[in-house]
Formats: C-alpha cells, sequence, structure tokens
C-alpha cells in the first residue's frame, strides 16, 4: 500500500464544487488503496483579499498579525475539504500545519521548514483516515505561528511527503503539467511527459508559476518524485519531475517569462568609485541577503564612453521600496551612485543542458531578438539557463520567436 501526498491549490479548491470535485480525486486514491495526505491552499484569492483588508486596516501590517490572520484563509479550506470527504463516506481529519508537526524558522511572512513532526498525519493515516493539512502555515520553535510566503503549500505538500516517505507528491492544479511556455502566452506550447529537478527549479526561478521554487529544490534535495496535474482532468498523468538521469534529455525543455522584477543601474564616477571599496557593493548584498531579497543579473561595468562605474542587479519590483533605502544608507559606501529604475521589463529564461557547451543556443537566442528589432538589456548565462531582460512590451514575441526557433512545439522538444 503506497502514501500519496496530493496538494490542491487555491483555483483547485475556489469554490464547494471544486472542493467536492478535489474531494473526489482524494477518495478516488483512497479506494485505490493509497494512504492519503492531502494539502490544501486558500480558497481562490482568499489570500489577496485577507492582504486587502489589513491594508485597509494600516499602510504596514505587523508581519506577527499579519500571518495570524493569514493563517485563517487555509483554516477554512481544510475544514471544508474535510467535510467534502466525509460526506462520500470516508473518515478524514483536518490539521493546520502546527498541528501536523511543521516546524518552521522563527521568521514571519517567509518562513523556512526546519522540520516536519509528521506522528499526528502517520497516526491519522494508520487510523484510515485521510489527512487534510492546512498549507502555507507552521509553527516555529519559539511557538509563533508562521507562514512560508506565496507557494508555500507546494513546499508544505513536499516536504510531508518526504517525512511520510511517500511514494510521489502530486501537485493539483488548473493546468495539466508543465509546459514548454506558459500556454497562456503561447497556445502551441507542448507539454512535457517528464523534467529534471535542475530544469523545473530554473522554470521556477525564472518566473514559471506551475510550482514554487522553493519547493522543487526540497523536492530534489529529498529526491521526492512530483507529479504535476490538472484537477480538472484528473485521469491524464500530466508531468513528473524526476531525477536528472531520468528525464528526458531535452537540449531546450522550456522558457519562462517573468515580468514581476525591476533593473537597477548605480552609476557612480570613477573619481568617487575609486575612493570606495568593493565594501560598499559587499554591504549592500550582503544586507539584501539578510532581508531575503534575491537579485539576478548582477553585473559591475566600468564604462569607457564616460568616466563612471556602473552596477547592474535585478530584484523582484515588490521589494524596490526596501532596496531603495538600503541604497540610501549606503550612499557613501557606494560611492554616490545615481540611481536608475526600469519597472517595465521582462526576464525571458531558456532552460535546457548542457548551453555552455552549446554556444550556438545562445547565439541562435540573440539572433532572433535582433532580426525582430527586440532590445537585449542584461543577459544572464549558464549551464542550465539563458536568461535576457527585454522591454515587458516585446514579451510575448520574445518568447514566441525563440519557442519557434527551437521547435518546441515539436516532438523533439528542442533536442
Amino acid at each position: 500500500m503506497a502514501r500519496l501526498v496530493q496538494k490542491f491549490g487555491g483555483t483547485s479548491v475556489a469554490d464547494v464544487q471544486r472542493i467536492r470535485k478535489a474531494a473526489e480525486i482524494a477518495v478516488a486514491a483512497a479506494a485505490e488503496g493509497h494512504e492519503v495526505t492531502t494539502v490544501v491552499s486558500a480558497m481562490g484569492h482568499t489570500t489577496d483579499h485577507l492582504i486587502s483588508l489589513a491594508e485597509q486596516v494600516t499602510a504596514d501590517p505587523n508581519p506577527r498579525e499579519l500571518d495570524m490572520l493569514l493563517m485563517t484563509g487555509e483554516q477554512q479550506s481544510i475544514a471544508l475539504m474535510t467535510m467534502a470527504i466525509q460526506s462520500l463516506g470516508v473518515p478524514a481529519r483536518s490539521f493546520t500545519g502546527p498541528q501536523a508537526g511543521i516546524i518552521t524558522e522563527h521568521r514571519h511572512g517567509y518562513a523556512s521548514i526546519k522540520e516536519v513532526r509528521a506522528h499526528p498525519v502517520e497516526a491519522s493515516l494508520k487510523r484510515g483516515e485521510i489527512a487534510v493539512v492546512a498549507g502555507f502555515q507552521g509553527l516555529s520553535d519559539n511557538n509563533e505561528f508562521t507562514t512560508l510566503g506565496r507557494g508555500g503549500s507546494d513546499t508544505t505538500a513536499v516536504a510531508l511527503a518526504s517525512a511520510l516517505e511517500a511514494e510521489r507528491c502530486d501537485i493539483y492544479t488548473d493546468v495539466n503539467g508543465v509546459y514548454t511556455a506558459d500556454p497562456r502566452l503561447l497556445s502551441e506550447a507542448r507539454k512535457l511527459a517528464a523534467i529534471s529537478y535542475e530544469e523545473m527549479l530554473e522554470l521556477a526561478a525564472g518566473g514559471a508559476q506551475v510550482m514554487n521554487a522553493r519547493s522543487v529544490e526540497l523536492a530534489m534535495d529529498t529526491q521526492v518524485p512530483v507529479r504535476v496535474r490538472s484537477t480538472f482532468e484528473p485521469h491524464d498523468d500530466g508531468t513528473l519531475i524526476t531525477n536528472f538521469m531520468s528525464a528526458p534529455n531535452y537540449t531546450i525543455c522550456g522558457i519562462a517569462c517573468d515580468m514581476s522584477h525591476a533593473s537597477l543601474i548605480l552609476t557612480s564616477p570613477v573619481i568617487e568609485a575609486s575612493r570606495a571599496s568593493l565594501e560598499g557593493v559587499s554591504g549592500l548584498f550582503t544586507r539584501l541577503k539578510e532581508l531575503r531579497i534575491q537579485t539576478d543579473m548582477v553585473m559591475l561595468l566600468a564604462r569607457e564612453d564616460e568616466p563612471s562605474q556602473e552596477l547592474a542587479f535585478t530584484v523582484e519590483r515588490r521589494a524596490l521600496p526596501r532596496v531603495q533605502a538600503i541604497i540610501q544608507a549606503l550612499d557613501s559606501e557606494l560611492g554616490h551612485p545615481k540611481l536608475s529604475i526600469d519597472t517595465d521589463i521582462a526576464r525571458i529564461s531558456v532552460v535546457g543542458r548542457g548551453l555552455t557547451a552549446r554556444p550556438v543556443v545562445v547565439a541562435d537566442i540573440f539572433e532572433v531578438l535582433f532580426n525582430a528589432s527586440i532590445s537585449v538589456q542584461m543577459v544572464a548565462t549558464g549551464d542550465i539557463k539563458v536568461s535576457a531582460l527585454v522591454p515587458a512590451k516585446h514579451a510575448r514575441d520574445a518568447v514566441k520567436l525563440i519557442h519557434n526557433r527551437f521547435d518546441l512545439s515539436g516532438a523533439n522538444c528542442g533536442s
């Protein structure tokens, strides 16, 4: 008898009818002889609604109290999901994240899971129940409720699958797998039968919204097989996320488009830059790391056309106020730079294997963009991913051109 963990996202439990559909999927798996644990997100846009309520009360909600508020969204879902399963004649029991043993670091809003003490869930499964666990939430060592950040329910599901030694973790969502590009951007995008953890991690980090990047990284670290499936097409096997050796050997497996970032350029006169050591730059990125503000596509350039030095990097737009405050605080150390910000950008990430050994891939990307008069503002290259920053208005065209260039709609998927 195998154990399965099933995760149902917000769209999969957006209303009572969809909750019933998710319950039927869980009950069907139990009827096949599996021990089933389900992890559910808040219904639909509940989390956004709760954040909006908090912001109507205060412009700067207390992080602890915001976590207390946001946790109520998943508690609605687990109670309704459990009732739906019980109405189908199958025993079930609901658990909040803390009740399920999800132990996190003491950090509100974006906590990491430290440990899963899954004894209560184990006991529920041994009683023949379907365990219904609230995603996105946990308990810190000092007994404080915490939330895991956007997409945290994916991480909860993978962590439970690992702790319970489940055969697989199924992520049920509104799409029936991982595609070569976002099918909402590109109708000819093709579903992948399988993909490696490494490639999926790069797609997720690059903006693909199928799974949370931290959950993919956890699955890779714990070697939990993950299958991305559609709640609305439950008989479709979806896409298997597995180890590098078991996944197909694509040259290019997919393209991700992220329009949630902003680029920052700090321009310092050479005379100032020469007085400031690398201590200022080091201090900037150290502080960003402490605040868990992720940076990407970092470049340090000395301009020849004018006596200046440029530091360029990208961050999520929502982090801009904090980043600007840090830069202001480090103004002297950074050489009194002039700050330029561009929020009208898109990051296009092309993911595959052995890209550094295939310079033709990078050349082809630049060629198709150049021929279409799409300017490339920044580039980052690696063995698995090549990213280019382009104007947001050209994002859809860039994805389509690159997708067509590598024939990702074809059976060989860029190989």
